[in-house]
């Protein structure tokens, strides 16, 4: 009866398992999307900037607007790149045509330019002098974009 149960190549599998069961907390969280997703960036400012609980709230709503405005421009681009490939299956394209299926695009980045200059104003209001210039020199550096 447990001549065909293979259990050799079954030991392995425990031993993976076993091995790999003991993840740390940070480990078995990496690919949880829970949340408003700016935890690093968050806890990075948050650290370098020595923001205390109001502040962080406040950073906090400000990432997740950019957040957001990027999750909707990156949605608007595919959507032209759809419409451009459907008008180029099409054969007889005109330059209106086109200017037409990629003006969301362009609105798309005028409102990330937009929402990234209030996220800027937001910031210089949240934060204090010497806050400000430490989060002018990682802009500087290039350690945080917006």
């Amino acid at each position: 009866m447990y001549h065909h149960c293979n259990w050799w190549s079954r030991r392995y599998a425990y031993a993976y398992a076993a091995s790999h069961a003991s993840k740390s907390y940070y480990a078995s969280r990496r690919h949880h999307r829970g949340g408003f997703g700016v935890r690093r960036p968050l806890r990075y400012l948050g650290y370098q900037l020595d923001l205390d609980d109001d502040q962080m709230r406040k950073v906090a709503a400000i990432l997740d607007t950019l957040k957001v405005e990027r999750e909707q421009g990156s949605l608007d681009e595919k959507k032209t790149i759809s419409q451009l490939a459907n008008i180029v299956t099409e054969g007889d394209v005109s330059i209106d045509e086109l200017r037409e299926v990629l003006k969301p695009r362009i609105e798309s980045a005028g409102r990330l330019q937009l929402a990234v200059a209030r996220a800027v104003l937001e910031m210089v209001e949240v934060l204090d002098e010497d806050q400000r210039e430490e989060f002018a020199y990682l802009l500087r550096n290039g350690t945080v974009v917006l």
